[in-house]
């Protein structure tokens, strides 16, 4: 299996600026969730482990009034999650190669990855490379399933929500929000490269009118199978000049470069 990954002519340069040979990493930006992501879908994942939380105090016989169900999943006044002061960064994939993009610079790419190797990777740089799911009758089972064994390790008062040392809530806090798509989105087969940090741990940048938290991501050059730029014809020209460039880098342009 393959995954894409449409990124900008700049965006593509930037990562590949360091490389010197196929056995060397290029480096993508991760961005954090709430930057790449709209609200209404984290709130709509957000809203079925809410869901899940009243259908498992409803078949236990928990009352509304002392159960978790209306408990906040965010920091007062945040867009970040209560838990661990960690953050979601993210870069999108996709089983599917999608239609290019429009960009400020009027050329975009679509790298294609492979799954094996860059699931090896993950593992090693213990990233987490996750699919969304669109099945939502399956995400409540899968939730309350978790509850089971989760819902006397977290706790909610007034003033406070907490976990046990050995609580797995917030992971599911993270799996409502990084993997749960609408069903009518199943066709967009996204997946998720996913890197968690602390605020103190990432880089920040201004962009239009915004301040960006983003962390690189290292990615080793053997996991890059195609490189396909987008829409040929619009430049023509283009296609010499990545040639070249892929060259300068010690990579293999030949094998690597496709046109779309």
């Amino acid at each position: 299996m393959v995954l894409y990954l449409g990124l900008s002519l700049r965006s593509f340069v930037e990562a590949f600026s360091e490389t010197a040979g196929s056995d060397s990493s290029f480096t993508l930006p991760a961005v954090e969730l709430a930057h790449i992501v709209p609200v209404e879908e984290v709130d709509y994942g957000l809203s079925l482990l809410r869901e899940a939380i009243l259908l498992y105090e409803r078949e236990k016989g928990i009352a509304e009034e002392s159960g978790k169900s209306a408990m906040p999943f965010f920091r007062q006044g945040t867009r970040v999650l209560v838990g661990p002061e960690v953050g979601m960064y993210v870069i999108p994939l996709s089983e599917r190669s999608r239609e290019p993009a429009a960009t400020a610079s009027g050329a975009s790419l679509t790298l294609e990855l492979d799954y094996a190797s860059l699931g090896e990777h993950c593992l090693f740089e213990n990233y987490s490379l996750l699919a969304c799911k669109y099945d939502r009758t399956r995400i409540l089972e899968r939730f309350t399933t978790l509850l089971e064994t989760e819902y006397d390790k977290f706790f909610f008062d007034e003033e406070h929500t907490g976990f046990t040392p050995d609580s797995r809530f917030f992971s599911m806090l993270c799996e409502a929000c990084l993997e749960v798509r609408r069903s009518e989105l199943a066709e967009e087969k996204e997946w998720r490269l996913v890197v968690f940090k602390s605020p103190a741990e990432v880089e920040y940048r201004y962009e239009r009118g915004d301040l960006i938290p983003y962390t690189d991501i290292s990615l080793p050059v053997s996991c890059l199978r195609r490189i396909h730029l987008d829409d040929y014809r619009r430049n023509p020209s283009l296609f010499g000049t990545l040639n070249g460039f892929l060259k300068s880098k010690g990579l293999p342009a030949e094998r690597l470069l496709n046109l779309t």
